[in-house]
């Protein structure tokens, strides 16, 4: 599924003399894997790279049975981030679409039907209960509300890999476990979970291996357990569920 091979990463010089980490690893579908270590220790940078936010100059890697190293193709590139969700620490909205239309995007970049977009995005807004705020800007919502929708928009192509950094932590415990519960119902039917967070207390919530950053030597290489012994073609989207009572 995510295969990264003598990848170099940078890191803060605090934690590694050489301010870079190499790192190597296999994740299977359906596995999760929990990044745990301190600021600058290389988590984010991880995640932006599977993301391919960041053009990579050594090593290699592929994701789903593609190139996604040094040389990989524009065409590649946007199969690829079609099948990636990454919620960033920070996520931004655009600030000329409501929150529906800001959650819809993904959809309406995947090609949808419109119908099929109306129907998927009501139902995710139900379910992360923000029926109220869709109409509304995010400049007119709080930070709470924001993060709400970062979780739907992130969740709403139940994508084959979905990456995660910390963002949802700080959500009422209610919300974080809807995430979650969300998250394990995609797992089932074959996506990839990557999530880093600094304290390794939530990994209860989600069982998965663990991976610790920073690697400090060039030669230390990690290969993941799978979570999920047996591998699995990623099921296509499902309608979403109706969003439970309140």
């Amino acid at each position: 599924m995510i295969t990264l091979h003598q990848v170099l990463l940078p890191t803060d010089h605090s934690l590694t003399p050489t301010g870079r980490q190499s790192i190597s690893l296999h994740i299977k579908r359906g596995s999760v894997l929990w990044l745990h270590g301190p600021a600058g220790s290389g988590k984010t940078k991880l995640l932006e790279t599977i993301a391919l936010q960041h053009p990579l100059q050594t090593g290699s890697m592929r994701i789903m049975e593609r190139d996604a190293g040094p040389k990989i193709t524009e065409k590649t590139r946007g199969i690829l981030q079609r099948c990636i969700s990454y919620l960033p620490a920070r996520p931004t909205f655009f600030e000329t679409l409501n929150i529906f239309d800001n959650i819809a995007l993904p959809l309406e970049l995947n090609h949808l039907h419109h119908a099929d977009i109306i129907k998927e995005t009501g139902a995710i807004l139900r379910w992360f209960q923000l029926d109220d705020q869709a109409h509304k800007h995010p400049s007119q919502v709080n930070f709470t509300t924001l993060q709400r929708a970062a979780c739907a928009r992130a969740l709403i192509t139940q994508p084959a890999i979905l990456l995660v950094d910390e963002p949802i932590f700080s959500l009422s415990r209610s919300l974080r476990e809807l995430f979650f519960s969300t998250i394990k119902e995609l797992t089932r039917n074959g996506t990839t979970t990557l999530l880093a967070t600094q304290d390794n207390t939530y990994s209860n919530l989600l069982p998965g291996d663990q991976l610790l950053l920073p690697i400090a030597s060039p030669q230390t290489s990690h290969t993941t357990a799978p979570f999920h012994t047996e591998t699995r073609e990623h099921t296509p989207p499902q309608p979403m569920p109706e969003a439970p009572a309140p």
